[in-house]
């Protein structure tokens, strides 16, 4: 600014020296009228030059103001910066790539989503007169993606939890572009406010499900003897206990839709324990199966009881898990069996179900690994008396898995897993599938 006036300052000099001889020159030709003409003009640059010092001033309060401000917005946004700073932003994923070959022994699957995985209740029965049926599918709909926050506050730390995949949603063909639906898997919020407490609210894995303890198996889910559920909960976990209500939902066979919303939530109370190379859970479930038809109503109580656990022994592992209880239903196995049943006179009935299964697995090298699955799942049906439909509900299952896995780096892998799955009614029919997929997995 000072560089600015003092130009102006020259420029005024100059000029006013270029005058003076002008304005001499016109004394010596002309009247006192010119030379006061000239002065009046002299006076009128001095007011100009003036003007512009005062118009200089202003412009350098409103710079000052200005810098001022940005002074001030920089500090605030180095402040939200600091707060953004305090949350650690995580992101993850995979690519998961299945090529699945399957013989089936009864005959084409009434339901396509025993094409992406195995659904043990999905394979197809007969009295023996079916014929063997074939079929192949190449997708990549089990790819996931998640985005999870962390932040430390003065109360603990506050962290979430999303994601999503492309699988069962069944919005999509393969006709053309094969563009699947993402769903969501999870969504929850987690405030650890001690040590070893927290509180939980959201969708997430079942408390009644040790997750921890699923095999390492190719297959999307994998055993029909294991607990598998996801669904929206509240929480909270003090040291090895935890206790949740979760999402009620019934299912019961002899109405046409099946499914009906219970009074009251789920119940779930669950122990973890370590022993040495042994992890283990024992966990209980109370839940209140309910129905309602318009005309007709009833609900009564069911309860599930699970052990699961994990051991470790050096480059190999032994999962396990048992599960028994009179209201399992859509907890065990992908609704193996349904929840109940609606008796002859309209009441709903309970019946014991139970599945287990044990699973070894082991590294060869840093590279190579592979492992064995098996498990089983069996329920006490009622008879013809007690409900019309009994010979056709689902009797006994029995799955197998076998895989071998080959990593060549760091979070990719390439394996290739044989699967063996039979279905039993309680009238005597059965079926098989054997399928045998590969797989090209890479983590984000």
């Amino acid at each position: 600014m000072k560089q600015r006036t003092t130009a102006s300052h020259r420029s005024a000099l100059a000029l006013a020296v270029a005058l003076t001889p002008i304005a001499g020159a016109y004394a010596d030709n002309h009247t006192d009228d010119r030379i006061a003409a000239l002065e009046q003009q002299v006076q009128m640059l001095k007011e100009m030059l003036q003007s512009q010092q005062n118009q200089i001033q202003v412009t350098t309060e409103r710079l000052d103001i200005d810098e001022k401000k940005i002074a001030s917005n920089t500090a605030s946004a180095d402040e939200a910066h600091m707060t953004a700073a305090g949350t650690k932003l995580s992101y993850g994923g995979f690519i998961k790539v299945d090529s699945i070959a399957t013989s089936y022994s009864e005959g084409k699957p009434k339901n396509g989503l025993i094409e992406d995985f195995m659904v043990p209740s999905l394979i197809p029965v007969s009295d023996g007169s079916g014929e063997s049926y074939q079929a192949y599918n190449l997708h990549a709909k089990t790819s996931r993606f998640f985005l999870k926050t962390a932040t430390q506050t003065d109360v603990g730390t506050i962290s979430t939890n999303f994601e999503m995949d492309f699988a069962v949603g069944g919005q999509g063909n393969e006709r053309v572009s094969n563009s699947w639906a993402n769903r969501m898997r999870h969504a929850y919020v987690k405030w650890q406010y001690s040590e070893d407490s927290s509180l939980l609210a959201g969708q997430t894995w079942s408390t009644f499900f040790n997750v921890g303890t699923l095999p390492a198996n190719l297959d999307f889910v994998g055993p029909v003897g294991t607990i598998f559920n996801r669904q929206p909960m509240i929480r909270i976990t003090t040291g090895p206990w935890m206790f949740a209500v979760e999402n009620p939902r019934t299912r019961l066979n002899g109405e046409p839709h099946d499914d009906f919303s219970e009074g009251i939530p789920d119940l779930v109370a669950r122990y973890n324990g370590k022993n040495g190379g042994l992890a283990w859970s024992l966990a209980g479930i109370a839940r209140q199966l309910t129905y309602d038809n318009g005309t007709t109503d009833d609900s009564v109580a069911g309860y599930g009881l699970s052990l699961s656990g994990k051991y470790v022994m050096g480059a190999a592992d032994i999962r396990f898990g048992a599960n028994y209880g009179d209201a399992l239903g859509r907890y065990l196995g992908i609704n193996a069996f349904n929840d109940g049943y609606i008796a002859n006179d309209g009441s709903i009935e309970t019946f014991d179900q139970m599945g287990a299964f044990v699973a070894y697995r082991r590294s060869f090298s840093d590279q190579w690994s592979g492992g064995v699955t098996l498990s089983m799942a069996e329920a006490d049906n009622p008879s013809i008396a007690e409900y019309a439909a009994a010979p056709t509900l689902a009797k006994s299952y029995q799955t197998g898995h076998v895989n071998l896995i080959w990593s060549p780096t760091k979070k990719m892998s390439i394996g290739g897993e044989l699967v063996y799955g039979t279905k039993e009614l309680e009238n005597g029919n059965d079926g098989s599938m054997t399928r045998l997929q590969m797989t090209v997995k890479y983590g984000i």
